[in-house]
C-alpha cells in the first residue's frame, strides 16, 4: 500500500459570538489544498464553559460556523473524525449540541470510501484504514470513565486492532500535561491501557502548545504528542518545570525528535502558536510533522519562528 498522511487540528474554540478565528480558515484552506487522507478535529472547537447558562439556540450556532469553516475539506473529499473536548461537553446543552453536531459522522466517513466507523461516534470509535488501526477516545479530563477504558480494551483486543501493522489513539486530554499539573492515576490507567494494547503513539490536544515525548510505562513506552492549537486565540507557557529541564537562552526542544523552537522574548511560551500536526503512515512505520502558520502557509513548526 502506498504511503498516506493525515492532519490533526484541535482547539479551535469558535468565539462565543459565533465567529470563526480567521486564522482557522486560512488553516482549513491549507489543509484542503495539502490533501490528507482525513482530518481529526481533536476536541475544543467550541466556547463552553461550566455553568455558562448558554441556551442550545447558541450551541447549535457555534457548530454551524464550525461546520462552515470545514467546508473547503467537505468539497475536497476530506473527511473529518472528531473528537470532544472538555468545552464542548461541559454541561448538557453543550452535550446535546456536540452530538448532533455530529450525529451523521459514520455515514459520512462510509460515503467518503475511507472506511467503516465503529462504536459511539462522535464519542469512542474506531476505524481500521488499511494496515493502521485508528482508536478515537472520549477523554475531556483528567479521570478515565470506566466505559472508556472497557471500550479501549474491548477494540484493542479485536483483530482488526491486533492485525494492525500500527495502532494510534487520539484523545482530548493528554497524560501527561506540559503546562499544568498531572494525574499519575489517569496517566497510569490509559497509558497503560494503550500500551498493553501495541499502540504506537497517543495524540491530544487541550494545552494549546506543541509537544512530542516518549513516555515509559511497566509495560512499555508510549509516545505522547500535543498539536497545539489551530486558531491561536489564546496560549499557555510551558509549567516552571518543563521550562528548566528542555528549554535556555530563548530556545527549547521537543524531547522525543528533538525538534528546536523559540520562545517569545522573556517568557515560557512557544513563538510559533497556530498549529496543526500531520501524520505521514507506511505500513508499520509513521512520521509526525508539528506544522505552524506563518504568512498565511503551513510551513515546519519551529524553524525561523519570528
Amino acid at each position: 500500500m502506498p504511503p498516506w498522511s493525515f492532519a490533526i487540528v484541535s482547539d479551535v474554540h469558535v468565539y462565543s459570538s459565533g465567529a470563526v478565528p480567521a486564522a482557522f480558515l486560512t488553516v482549513v484552506n491549507e489543509l484542503a489544498a495539502a490533501q490528507p487522507r482525513f482530518v481529526v478535529v481533536a476536541g475544543d472547537a467550541t466556547v463552553g464553559n461550566p455553568g455558562d447558562g448558554v441556551r442550545s439556540e447558541r450551541v447549535s450556532a457555534w457548530w454551524t460556523a464550525f461546520h462552515a469553516a470545514l467546508a473547503p475539506l467537505r468539497s475536497a473529499g476530506i473527511p473529518v473524525l472528531p473528537i470532544a473536548g472538555n468545552h464542548d461537553y461541559y454541561t448538557d446543552v453543550h452535550r446535546v449540541g456536540y452530538q448532533k453536531a455530529w450525529a451523521d459522522v459514520a455515514q459520512e466517513v462510509a460515503q467518503s470510501g475511507l472506511g467503516e466507523v465503529v462504536g459511539q461516534p462522535p464519542l469512542s470509535y474506531w476505524l481500521r484504514i488499511d494496515d493502521t488501526f485508528l482508536l478515537m477516545l472520549h477523554v475531556v479530563d483528567q479521570k478515565l470513565d470506566p466505559k472508556v477504558a472497557e471500550f479501549a480494551q474491548e477494540a484493542l483486543a479485536r483483530d482488526e486492532a491486533t492485525s494492525a501493522a500500527l495502532r494510534l489513539c487520539c484523545g482530548h486530554v493528554p497524560l501527561v500535561s506540559m503546562m499544568g499539573k498531572t494525574s499519575e492515576t489517569f496517566r497510569d490507567q490509559l497509558g497503560g491501557l494503550l500500551c498493553r494494547g501495541g499502540v504506537a503513539a497517543y495524540f491530544s490536544g487541550h494545552e494549546h502548545l506543541v509537544w512530542d515525548q516518549s513516555l515509559s510505562f511497566s509495560d512499555g513506552e508510549l509516545r505522547q504528542i500535543h498539536v497545539g492549537t489551530a486558531s491561536g486565540t489564546y496560549h499557555y507557557p510551558l509549567n516552571s518545570a518543563t521550562f528548566s529541564e528542555h528549554c535556555r537562552d530563548g530556545k527549547g526542544a521537543l524531547p522525543y525528535s528533538g525538534q528546536t523552537f523559540r520562545l517569545l522574548p522573556g517568557t515560557r511560551q512557544q513563538a510559533d502558536k497556530i498549529t496543526v500536526a500531520f501524520v505521514d503512515v507506511d505500513g508499520a512505520e509513521y512520521q509526525v510533522r508539528p506544522l505552524c502558520l506563518r504568512d498565511e502557509h503551513l510551513v515546519p513548526f519551529g524553524e525561523a519562528a519570528g
